[in-house]
């Protein structure tokens, strides 16, 4: 399996330069917790930060202002962990681990964003991955009395 087929197809994003408040409604309108922040002109397209909500807060306790004062860009993380489409799941979730996200946007083979992968869409694959290997133990466990 692959993090193109898990991943959440329909990636939110904001520019750098979009004032932080609007990001903010963004997230609570759409109901997520985070908005890919994409490049311009030879970057257009390709991720260049993440903002989560812990972004959010963090910047307005190390910078001390508020998000009508801030932009996404000042709030995000920036270099953010990408995967590829192409990436394995094993291989996406020791990267996740590796650096201690959640959350991560996806690119196809040309750099640009295709998604965004979060751990809630690679636990219920892992899940039945895991009910199919039980239900293959039990039933060789039964031939085997």
């Amino acid at each position: 399996m692959r993090i193109g087929d898990l991943c959440t197809r329909e990636a939110h994003c904001v520019s750098s330069d979009a004032p932080l408040a609007e990001a903010v409604r963004e997230m609570h309108r759409r109901h997520v917790g985070a908005l890919v922040v994409l490049g311009r002109g030879a970057a257009a397209g390709r991720p260049i930060g993440i903002v989560t909500d812990r972004d959010v807060l963090r910047a307005e306790m190390t910078r001390r202002a508020d998000v009508f004062s801030l932009t996404a860009g000042e709030a995000m993380t920036a270099d953010p962990l990408i995967l590829e489409e192409s990436c394995s799941l094993a291989q996406g979730v020791r990267r996740l681990g590796d650096r201690r996200v959640r959350r991560a946007p996806v690119i196809d083979a040309r750099g640009k964003l295709v998604g965004l992968i979060s751990l809630d869409d690679v636990l219920p694959a892992v899940a039945e991955s895991l009910t199919e290997l039980a239900k293959l133990i039990g039933r060789q466990s039964r031939l085997e009395r």
